[in-house]
């Protein structure tokens, strides 16, 4: 599973949004994921439909290369 922290980091890199935009929820949704310090299935599905992937070390390239 991806750790929600690298999600959050890569969003804002990349596309300079918050995790509530990129996603489209509530902040409190986003607090919960935060305190759980993981992200729902069904939105990590999401994440990886629109980047492509889900390997960090693929994102991370994408962001610097």
């Amino acid at each position: 599973m991806i750790d929600f922290l690298f999600i959050e980091f890569y969003i804002q890199k990349k596309y300079n949004q918050k995790v509530e935009e990129y996603f489209e929820v509530g902040k409190q949704s986003v607090s919960d994921w935060r305190i759980a310090k993981k992200i729902p299935v069904r939105r990590q599905l999401e994440f990886q439909l629109k980047e492509g992937s889900i390997n960090p070390l693929e994102l991370f390239q994408k962001l610097y290369n």
